[in-house]
């Protein structure tokens, strides 16, 4: 199962508006895949999955992109893990409750010499304190021990207020006092509706349970009257039948009003853990949310395994061609399958026309939030990044795939399979129809005219509507990444996403090492190629690119091994590890 922690490492950069055409038949429209899933709040730990080693390709998703068929909803028998924590945390809330009220009632009853016997009285406060104390302990308790913990708690209130009602009710009698007698047996029946109604309002149960806990205390003040009229004479002359049976006629509208808000709670839940399953996959919470839909963290139910499911609700498209060409993207970069390619598990359709996709859950920090919390990479290390996304932009652009966002917020340093710096290439081209005009920030994707991209790092012909796109566009926008990488800042700068797109189609880029003086010469003339303006004197292919980092002298220079212990090296130095914990062996922060 997925726990919670505390202040885990959360990446933002994706919650950032997405710059798409508003109309235009050249440009594919859809949405990232990926694009706004990183509000996460507080993370969650999962085991691993089984991993490929580092450059092996994984399978093809079983699903077919062709056949998908309705989701249907797997039922469940018994409470499952969820429930018993809700059940566990209000039984400790209900328990501390009334031992706070036993008390004061204790201390009551000591000064005002309430008749009933102090051993008594005692004893049930030592009962509701032993409550609390398992309830708020470490042990886990299975549901059958909170049920009877539960018969426990409830049952000791209804003898305290027995006992308190029959004491009262006696000394009463026995100082012929009509008005102590009557509101005696007034204020017990009162205590009596409001266990009932609480009891029914917030203890997670089927109404049936709920019946069946609530009709003896629903018919005890009553009963414990009827009884007395028997042995005094006074109380029989005071309370007639007609008023018992008046109460025990409100005592039974009490308890149908607590039966039937259980009944409607329970429904209701039951209606949000159906909404919550979709297929094989159980939601667990909601990390993110985007203009076209939401995303979840969820769990495969028999795998066990930690995924992110964006739903996409038909209602909250507003053209149903862009669902469509979405579905496309989606089913083409499902067919991706290097391991440096964030993977795609599973896709479809809900009965309600509820789109959904599933993919992998990753530990670790973007690109972007990496130098930004560390500052600029040794140049080692960027050839090590760098050359892990051409071999994934290899396959894609051979399957016809042009990325068109490529950015440091886009690359992701993950730890997969046990080692660490393994590359993550997401957002692969899909892009969402979003009119939203907001001054730009970094890194931020935008929409202005037939135009998409990320300002800081797009190439010079997405800029132009009469510039096809192709392989090349990504190699600068890869280009940018790495100057970034190198620098800790991007080639241009600017608040302003048109004078951006004209720096890159007209103002030279001044070379990385006037900011950073031990980027070697190699390294600098591959960064600056990728930057030409026209794509024709850039490199060719991503392969060439890969080919071209392999010749730098520091390719070699960073390996998974320096990966380990660099990682490992931040757990113990970096000021932020307790608020942000670093990915380990035996602790991983997911993030998406």
């Amino acid at each position: 199962m997925v726990t919670p922690v505390n202040s885990a490492l959360v990446d933002q950069s994706w919650l950032e508006p997405t710059w798409v055409p508003s109309s235009n038949d050249q440009a594919r429209t859809g949405e990232f895949p990926f694009d706004d899933l990183i509000d996460l709040g507080d993370s969650y730990i999962a085991p691993d999955p089984v991993l490929p080693p580092p450059h092996a390709t994984r399978p093809v998703s079983a699903t077919s992109a062709g056949t998908q068929t309705p989701v249907q909803i797997i039922e469940e028998h018994g409470m499952s893990q969820n429930q018993v924590a809700l059940l566990r945390s209000r039984l400790t809330a209900a328990a501390w409750v009334l031992l706070s009220a036993m008390s004061l009632l204790f201390v009551w009853q000591v000064v005002s010499f309430e008749p009933s016997p102090p051993w008594l009285r005692s004893s049930l406060l030592v009962l509701m304190l032993g409550a609390v104390v398992l309830l708020t302990g470490r042990r886990v308790l299975s549901e059958t021990q909170l049920r009877l913990i539960e018969l426990a708690m409830f049952g000791v209130v209804g003898v305290q207020v027995t006992t308190t009602q029959v004491g009262w009710l006696t000394r009463a009698a026995a100082a012929q006092d009509a008005v102590a007698l009557m509101w005696t047996f007034g204020v017990g029946t009162l205590a009596f509706a409001v266990v009932m109604l609480s009891y029914g309002m917030f203890m997670p149960n089927s109404w049936r349970r709920t019946a069946a806990m609530l009709v003896v205390p629903a018919m005890m003040p009553v009963v414990t009257v009827g009884m007395l009229r028997w042995s005094r004479p006074f109380i029989a002359e005071i309370i007639p039948p007609l008023l018992l049976w008046e109460t025990a006629a409100i005592q039974c509208v009490v308890l149908a009003i607590a039966v039937y808000g259980t009944h409607i709670i329970a429904t209701l839940r039951q209606e949000v853990r159906q909404a919550k399953r979709f297929g094989q996959y159980r939601l667990k919470g909601r990390i993110g949310q985007g203009g076209m839909g939401q995303v979840y963290l969820a769990e495969h139910r028999l795998l066990k395994r930690p995924c992110a499911i964006k739903l996409i609700r038909p209602n909250q498209v507003s053209d149903p061609q862009s669902l469509i060409r979405f579905e496309r993207e989606v089913q083409t970069t499902a067919r991706l399958s290097h391991w440096n390619t964030i993977e795609i598990y599973d896709y479809g359709r809900t009965e309600d026309g509820t789109f959904y996709y599933v993919m992998e859950y990753l530990p670790g920090l973007n690109l972007a939030d990496l130098v930004r919390r560390f500052g600029p990479m040794c140049p080692a290390r960027v050839i090590h990044f760098l050359k892990q996304t051409c071999a994934a932009l290899e396959e894609a652009h051979m399957a016809g795939l042009i990325h068109r966002d490529l950015k440091p917020a886009n690359i992701f340093a993950s730890q997969r399979g046990g080692m660490y710096d393994v590359t993550k290439l997401l957002d692969f081209g899909l892009v969402v129809n979003d009119a939203r005009s907001d001054l730009l920030l970094s890194n931020d994707v935008r929409r202005i005219g037939p135009f998409a991209g990320s300002p800081l790092y797009m190439a010079p012909e997405q800029g132009s509507s009469d510039s096809p796109l192709d392989a090349r566009s990504d190699l600068y926008s890869l280009g940018a990444t790495g100057y970034f990488l190198l620098t800790g800042r991007p080639p241009f700068e600017g608040t302003s996403p048109l004078r951006l797109m004209i720096a890159h189609a007209r103002e030279p880029v001044t070379p990385p090492s006037h900011w950073n003086h031990a980027i070697p010469e190699d390294l600098e003339r591959i960064i600056l190629k990728c930057l030409e303006k026209s794509p024709s004197q850039r490199f060719g292919s991503a392969k060439q690119l890969r080919e071209a980092l392999n010749r730098c002298q520091d390719a070699s220079g960073w390996t998974f091994e320096s990966a380990h212990r660099w990682w490992h090296e931040q757990v113990n130095r970096d000021p932020l590890a307790d608020e942000h914990p670093l990915p380990r062996d035996h602790d991983h922060s997911f993030a998406l």
